[in-house]
C-alpha cells in the first residue's frame, strides 16, 4: 500500500500535470511547506485542541488568494480527515515528484570551508553531467571533517574528506602491521 503522503502529492501531481499548471503548483508548494513546517504554524495543525473548523479557517486566511484553490482545497482535505500532520509531509512528496519530472535533484556537500563561487560551478556541473540532471547545492560548513568534503546526492554519498583519507590509511598500515 503506497504511503498516505505518496498518494496525495501524485494525485495533485497529475492533475497540475494534466492542466499544465505544474509551474505555480511547485513554487506554491514550496511557499506553504517552507510556512507550514515552522514549529508554530505546525503545532497549530496538530493542536487537538484546536478544531478542523480553526485549522481550516487560519490555512485560508493565511493563503486564500496567495495559492491556487486547488492546493487550499487539498490541505482543507487533509485537515478534515484528521491528518493535517501530513501536510508538510504531502507538500514534501509533491515537489520531489515535480524535482524528478523536471529532471532536477538537490545535493548536499559538506565542506570544511565555504565554497569559493568557482568550485560550486564546477561542483554543480560535474554532478549534473554525471547525473544527467539539473543540480542545485546546498552547502554547510562543518570544519571537522578538516579539508575536502561530503556530497550527498540521490542516495549517493560521496566522502572525499582529509578526516576519511586519514582514517583509510590508518586502517590501511595497522593491516599491513598484522594489528
Amino acid at each position: 500500500m503506497a504511503r498516505i503522503d505518496a498518494r496525495y502529492a501524485a494525485a495533485l501531481f497529475e492533475l497540475s500535470l494534466g492542466d499544465g499548471t505544474l509551474r505555480d503548483t511547485y513554487e506554491q508548494a514550496v511557499l506553504l511547506r517552507d510556512t507550514l513546517r515552522d514549529a508554530e504554524c505546525h503545532g497549530v495543525l496538530v493542536h487537538p485542541h484546536i478544531t478542523s473548523k480553526e485549522k481550516d479557517a487560519f490555512i485560508r486566511g493565511a493563503f486564500q488568494g496567495r495559492v491556487h484553490d486547488r492546493l487550499l482545497s487539498l490541505l482543507s482535505l487533509l485537515i478534515a480527515k484528521n491528518r493535517a500532520a501530513y501536510i508538510v509531509p504531502v507538500l514534501t512528496a509533491l515537489i520531489g515528484m515535480i524535482d524528478r519530472h523536471d529532471r532536477k535533484t538537490t545535493a548536499s556537500v559538506i565542506t570544511a570551508a565555504e565554497l569559493r563561487d568557482g568550485q560550486r560551478a564546477a561542483l554543480r556541473a560535474m554532478l549534473s553531467q554525471k547525473l544527467d540532471k539539473q543540480v542545485d547545492i546546498t552547502e554547510k560548513v562543518d570544519p571537522s571533517v578538516i579539508g575536502g568534503f561530503y556530497i550527498q546526492v540521490d542516495g549517493y554519498f560521496i566522502d572525499q574528506t582529509a578526516k576519511k583519507q586519514l582514517s583509510d590509511m590508518k586502517a590501511s598500515l595497522l593491516k599491513g602491521c598484522g594489528a
